[in-house]
């Protein structure tokens, strides 16, 4: 994180997951939310988000409270991003129900996103639960959030039905990955459909999250890509290992930082406005992905 706000980096995205999706599941995981407290303390500027926090994982008076905390130890650079849940083997695994269908999940993400919203903007709120078994009486939330009316609420997902109708109605910006540049136009179609006004839809921010491998040259960058789905098709098969497989590693823009950047203008020519890039190699300190990518942006 003190690498990327160094770079120039607007802002880093962390998971909200008990387990890795990415591999071997005891691959260490940190816990989301803590982890994001000790960020926001070490940096100044760089922006600090959830990709995303599961609505499932925490009450969402909780939630809000812990989201308020963050807002304030990072002076106001939090970003909210919320999903409906989706990895049944940690749902399973850790004691969560996982409801069926996913419209149950997703109705109860609107219903966490109303109560957050109304937390961070009134002395006092109540709520009688309709999706979610929660019922609030007066509460309230203080400090409220440093930012005005409240950190910008994300909604991550594809789903056409229930996502992006949710996210039309209550969010301040959409994120989606697995897609090619084509299939984002697609899904940004369907967003504005929901949208009550073109006003709105403008509104929304638009972001696609996109695993990337880059080096020097082609070779090098093809290297990396390679070693890496190598390291993951060493461990035990499983539903998201094929997930992932068919989806964010088949559309991760792989080549030299120039061409990396071609291949990111083709998102932001169908409406992608940010993107937020997983690049596995950044965590090794003898790597230069960050860097590499940082000077060809920085104009």
């Amino acid at each position: 994180a003190l690498e990327a706000e160094r770079l120039g980096y607007d802002a880093v995205w962390l998971e909200d997951h008990f387990q890795s999706w990415i591999g071997d599941p005891r691959r260490a995981t940190q816990e989301c939310w803590t982890t994001l407290s000790a960020v926001a303390e070490a940096t100044d500027r760089i922006r600090l988000g959830t990709l995303v926090t599961s609505q499932s994982y925490r009450h969402p008076a909780l939630l809000a409270k812990m989201a308020a905390t963050v807002d304030q130890i990072s002076d106001g650079r939090l970003e909210l991003g919320l999903g409906g849940g989706w990895y049944e083997d940690e749902y399973d695994r850790f004691g969560y129900e996982f409801r069926e269908p996913p419209a149950k999940r997703l109705r109860r993400l609107a219903e966490t996103v109303e109560i957050l919203q109304g937390l961070w903007t009134t002395d006092t709120y109540s709520h009688e639960g309709t999706h979610l078994e929660v019922d609030l009486e007066e509460a309230f939330c203080e400090p409220q959030p440093v930012q005005d009316p409240h950190p910008p609420i994300w909604i991550g997902g594809g789903g056409e039905q229930f996502t992006l109708r949710y996210t039309a109605e209550l969010a301040d910006g959409w994120n989606f990955g697995t897609l090619e540049p084509e299939g984002f136009a697609e899904k940004l179609d369907v967003l504005r459909d929901h949208c009550e006004s073109e006003s709105r839809y403008d509104e929304i921010r638009k972001s696609a999250e996109l695993f990337v491998f880059v080096g020097e040259t082609t070779a090098a960058a093809e290297r990396k890509r390679e070693q890496f789905q190598q390291e993951f098709l060493a461990s035990e098969p499983s539903e998201p290992r094929e997930f992932f497989l068919a989806g964010y590693l088949e559309t991760a823009p792989t080549g030299t930082p120039a061409a990396v950047r071609d291949r990111l203008a083709d998102y932001a020519d169908v409406g992608i406005e940010e993107v937020m890039l997983a690049v596995p190699d950044a965590a090794n300190d003898e790597d230069e992905s960050l860097e590499l990518l940082a000077n060809e942006f920085a104009d």
